[in-house]
């Protein structure tokens, strides 16, 4: 998602612009968002821009317990200054003595957002999406899907977690 920012470059510090997002379908890297809609809204500083960025979208994942396919709300927020690689009005490289992973405005003054909203997303989004709160899973036995049906293989006892048994055993006794 690119955004030619030349002419907000060359405002005086302070001028605001905003710009409607809406995208159909948005690819970020290995990310696939649909029906994005938002905005963001450029403050021209001393050293760049800074971009606050309000989109809402979907995602398409699997329940973490069951598996099954599912589409997520997702809601980016982001607020990052991005610096230019060139003065808009001199051409002349910007010497920049921040921290290297700081956000850039490149040599042909597009604004790139895509990796301010796959960091953001990434840091927002669930780490386990669930189809609902009270999703029961999958027999860690058979595969069954127990909420669509009950189990009916035996677990029965597994041998790795006797040892513990009997640790608990021990501290029951010496009570």
């Amino acid at each position: 998602m690119r955004i030619n920012v030349l002419g907000e470059l060359r405002q005086p510090i302070g001028h605001v612009t905003s710009v409607e997002i809406e995208y159909a379908t948005l690819l970020i890297d290995d990310l696939d968002i649909h029906d994005v809609q938002g905005a963001v809204s450029l403050l021209r500083t001393d050293r760049g821009l800074l971009a606050t960025l309000t989109a809402a979208g979907l995602t398409e994942g699997l329940c973490s317990r069951c598996l099954v396919p599912l589409v997520t709300p997702i809601e980016i927020r982001f607020k990052e200054e991005y610096i230019p690689l060139f003065d808009p009005n001199t051409n002349a490289p910007v010497h920049f003595e921040g921290p290297q992973d700081t956000f850039r405005v490149g040599a042909d003054f597009a604004l790139d957002l895509s990796e301010g909203m796959r960091q953001y997303l990434l840091m927002s989004e669930s780490s386990k999406p669930l189809c609902s709160p009270s999703c029961a899973g999958l027999c860690a036995n058979c595969g069954v899907d127990l909420n669509s049906q009950e189990c009916s293989c035996d677990a029965g006892e597994d041998s790795r977690w006797l040892p513990l048994g009997a640790v608990a055993s021990m501290e029951t006794e010496g009570s």
